[in-house]
């Protein structure tokens, strides 16, 4: 039995060897790929950082400008407001002054037209008109209306 341990342990030797090759051949590419990618991150931060600071200043002259472009819209809508407001007053203005003192000419006005489109149906219908008054309506042309 004592053959066997032997063997067991030259095994056990043997692969606690190579075990030992491959964890220093792993450490030794860890520290070539890690001083890659230490090149590569350099590389990155010098070739991006001054389009990150450009994204950067075009984004902050984008919210400026979004800013300016909310302020005037405020001024526009208060001068817009302002102006409605004016021109309410204004038109209230007229309607005080000029619109109810006239009010009263303006209805003068509607009752001599209505008097004259009055006279104008009588005389369309023959009731004023001059020597034919009392007299009975002629309706000789309109025969060839009836049945």
């Amino acid at each position: 039995m004592n053959g066997w341990v032997v063997v067991f342990l030259a095994i056990l030797a043997l692969s606690s060897l190579t075990q030992t090759v491959f964890l220093v051949l792993l450490a030794l590419e860890s520290r070539r790929v890690a001083a890659r990618v230490g090149e590569l991150q350099q590389r990155v931060e010098k070739d991006l950082r001054p389009s990150l600071e450009s994204l950067a200043r075009v984004s902050k002259n984008v919210a400026e400008i979004s800013e300016l472009g909310v302020l005037q819209a405020r001024r526009f809508d208060a001068a817009l407001a302002d102006t409605l407001d004016k021109f309410e007053d204004t038109t209230e203005q007229l309607r005080k002054f000029v619109v109810k003192p006239l009010a009263p000419l303006a209805e003068i006005l509607a009752i001599l037209k209505g008097v004259r489109r009055g006279l104008a149906v009588y005389n369309q219908l023959r009731g004023y008109d001059g020597g034919t008054r009392g007299q009975a309506r002629s309706y000789a042309e309109d025969e060839h209306l009836f049945i």
